[in-house]
């Protein structure tokens, strides 16, 4: 996977490729058998919520959680994720995907989307509209002008003060959870803020 390819933001991608190297090195039975194992992991993708200056911090408290069967793994993330330390010196060179394309701690804040889904689920509700494979140009039109027609309303409802609902309501708890733990975000609570993101994680 390029990093041009990478959404900015996109949780979805981030974890998704994690989880194709927890398959490839072998530690799949080990996820779904080993509870500890499996906290340890999504708490590695729970380093997409902290703040870009606690990623490092964080993925280091992470690492020295794992045992040795995780090596491999925590190796492939650390190139491709963090960067891994300067042989000499401090620091660490810079990883395959730069911290800014997969931390979305400032999305949530500023209330922005985490990925593209939402356009993802506009397209996937509209084809099922449309219903047919290969609509003709009369039939596409015809249901173009609908979703316009339902746009307008919506639309209209919004100005109105209405509020209108775009997801379902797990989803939308599940949003609101995560908005509030990284709101209340503490440096000094990172480990318990990891657990509790982990928490949220669903792979």
């Amino acid at each position: 996977m390029l990093p041009n390819i990478l959404h900015k933001g996109s949780l979805f991608h981030f974890s998704q490729a994690i989880c194709r190297q927890v398959q490839n090195k072998g530690l799949a039975t080990k996820y779904r058998q080993d509870e500890c194992f499996r906290l340890k992991l999504k708490k590695l993708i729970a380093l997409a919520f902290v703040p870009l200056d606690e990623v490092t911090t964080a993925f280091d408290l992470i690492a020295d959680q794992f045992n040795d069967d995780a090596d491999d793994l925590l190796e492939y993330f650390e190139k491709t994720w963090i960067g891994e330390p300067k042989r000499r010196g401090t620091g660490r060179k810079k990883p395959l995907f730069d911290h800014k394309l997969w931390n979305i701690h400032d999305r949530v804040i500023a209330a922005t989307p985490r990925s593209n889904n939402s356009v993802k689920g506009w397209h996937n509700a509209f084809a099922i509209r449309v219903s047919i494979s290969h609509p003709t140009i009369v039939k596409l039109g015809e249901k173009i002008r609908r979703e316009q027609s339902k746009f307008e309303v919506d639309m209209a409802k919004i100005l109105q003060g209405h509020n209108i609902k775009t997801k379902k309501t797990c989803y939308r708890k599940l949003d609101e959870r995560i908005t509030r733990l990284v709101n209340s975000f503490e440096r000094t609570q990172l480990d318990q803020f990891l657990k509790n993101m982990a928490a949220n994680i669903t792979l």
